[in-house]
């Protein structure tokens, strides 16, 4: 998880180092939108806001999953432009992304539908 973060923080890095395209500055607000989305459900799940259950758990985590998969898949798009890639590897990656990107929305769906179960008081 650490080595996400940290690929994440050199692909924000890249992006305003280098002018960002309409599909970067979109793709970031999703990267960074879901991941706020993700780790509140975190946040509420230890906190026994949510039902602490392993099948919550399992939610979260493939949230995760998917949201670290599209994280990645913009750090090699990110790498491929710094190092002046071909237009046609670039192109490849980023379909590669929106791929990824399109996995986020039920994934979130499922994170958000988290919020409608019963409660159980924690116990």
């Amino acid at each position: 998880m650490k080595r996400i973060a940290v690929s994440a923080l050199i692909l924000f890095a890249v992006m305003f180092q280098t002018g960002c395209s309409s599909f970067e500055r979109t793709t970031f607000q999703t990267l960074a939108a879901s991941k706020a989305v993700i780790d509140q459900a975190q946040v509420d799940y230890e906190a026994r806001t949510i039902p602490h259950t392993q099948a919550i758990f399992t939610v979260i985590t493939q949230a995760k999953a998917v949201q670290a998969t599209a994280v990645q898949g913009m750090v090699v798009y990110e790498e491929i432009k710094s190092a002046n890639g071909s237009a046609s590897a670039l192109s490849l990656q980023q379909q590669v992304v929106i791929i990824a990107l399109a996995n986020l929305p039920p994934a979130i769906a499922d994170v958000k539908a988290l919020y409608t179960l019963p409660t159980t008081g924690g116990k």
